[in-house]
Parts: C-alpha cells; sequence; structure tokens
C-alpha cells in the first residue's frame, strides 16, 4: 500500500511537470495574437494585475494563464528591441558605405594630384640652374645659354616651388573635400582638422640642388 502511494504521487508529479513542459510552447490562435498585439501597443510592459484584467476583459485568452501573457510580453518586448537595433545598424551601415565611396572617389582624386605635383616639381627642377661651372664664361656661350634659359624657363614657376604654394594646395584640397562633404552622409563624422607642415631636406631652401621640400600631413585635435 505504501508503495502504490509513493507510485501514484510520482506519476501526478510527472503529470504536472510534464504540463508545465507543454504550457512553455503555447501556440496561439491568429485571435489571440492579434489581441494581444493590441494590448502591447496600449501598455507593452504590464503589471500582474493589468495582466489579470487583461484576460477578464478579453474572454478569447480565458484559456491562457497569466504566467503564459507574461512570457509572451517579455518575447514580444525582445523582438521589438532587436527590430529597433537592426534598423539602427542598417542606417549606421548604409551611412558608412556612403563615406567609403566618397572618400575612396576623393582618394583616387588625390593620386591624379599628387601625379601632376611630381611632374611639375620634376620639370621646375630640370630647367632650374644649379652648376654655375657647367660651362666657361664666354660672351658667346653666354648669349646661348641665357637665350636657352629664356626659351625653357617657364615665365610662371609651379606653385608647389615653394612653401606657401604647398600650404595653399593643401588648403584647397582639404576645403574642396569637406565641400564635397557637406550635406552627405557624412555629415555626422567629426571630421578632424588638418595641418601642413613643410620642411626643407637639405639645408639650403628653395628647392635648389639636390635638396627638396617634404609635405606632411598631421592630424590634430
Amino acid at each position: 500500500m505504501a508503495m502504490s502511494c509513493k507510485d501514484s504521487n510520482k506519476a501526478a508529479a510527472a503529470a504536472a511537470a510534464a504540463s508545465m513542459d507543454n504550457g512553455k510552447y503555447v501556440r496561439y490562435t491568429p485571435e489571440q495574437v492579434e489581441a494581444l498585439e493590441r494590448l502591447y501597443h496600449e501598455c507593452p510592459k504590464p503589471s500582474s494585475m493589468r495582466r489579470q484584467q487583461l484576460i477578464r476583459e478579453c474572454p478569447i485568452l480565458s484559456n491562457i494563464e497569466p504566467k503564459q501573457i507574461k512570457v509572451w510580453f517579455q518575447n514580444r518586448r525582445c523582438r521589438e528591441k532587436q527590430r529597433k537595433e537592426a534598423s539602427r545598424l542598417q542606417a549606421v551601415n548604409r551611412k558608412l558605405t556612403a563615406m567609403n565611396k566618397l572618400l575612396m572617389e576623393e582618394n583616387d582624386r588625390l593620386q591624379k594630384q599628387v601625379s601632376q605635383l611630381v611632374y611639375e616639381n620634376s620639370y621646375f627642377r630640370q630647367h632650374t640652374p644649379n652648376n654655375p661651372h657647367a660651362s666657361k664664361d664666354t660672351s658667346c656661350e653666354s648669349v646661348v645659354t641665357s637665350g636657352q634659359k629664356h626659351h625653357l624657363t617657364p615665365q610662371h614657376p609651379p606653385r608647389d616651388a615653394s612653401p606657401a604654394g604647398l600650404l595653399s594646395i593643401a588648403e584647397e584640397t582639404l576645403a574642396e573635400f569637406l565641400s564635397k562633404a557637406t550635406g552627405t552622409a557624412v555629415e555626422w563624422v567629426q571630421m578632424p582638422g588638418m595641418k601642413l607642415c613643410a620642411r626643407a631636406r637639405a639645408s639650403s631652401g628653395c628647392c635648389r640642388g639636390t635638396g627638396g621640400w617634404s609635405m606632411y600631413v598631421l592630424p590634430t585635435q
């Protein structure tokens, strides 16, 4: 008799546990989901008393336990949070994509400009007199050399021949990039300030002899 009582108690406990496990995966009808969604928009986080009141006010929810309704609201809030986070990440991704495209276009343009500046600088160095002992000081050679220099030397030297020209080019480049970024998706990105440092590699300046200018772009706070 004692064994039969113990067996019946175990069977009842197992049945109760099975009933609780089945309660975790409740299948809601479309009408119940519609009613719960309507209540969610009115109150996303109802209290225990409010959930019991909802069951009394909505007969269609009478067969659902308050605990199950609590779990449904928790899952619904979690899905809403995930949806908002996914939407936010998609917006950030669109901004970063637009910024990357703009920076790639600007990088291509700057590479072309650097090639042009290198060519102009090379031309300027080749046609700048840097060897005073190259020829004898005769009248005929002096006239011919003077005529050749006058013919080969451009009237307007390249802008990168002086620190002021390099600084002007850097300022124009930065201003053009920022003007392109205005009104686009990169407005939210904080652009760091830029400053130009130019210094001569050799002690003699003005790009004479083997000396030259080096340009460094440094970020500033």
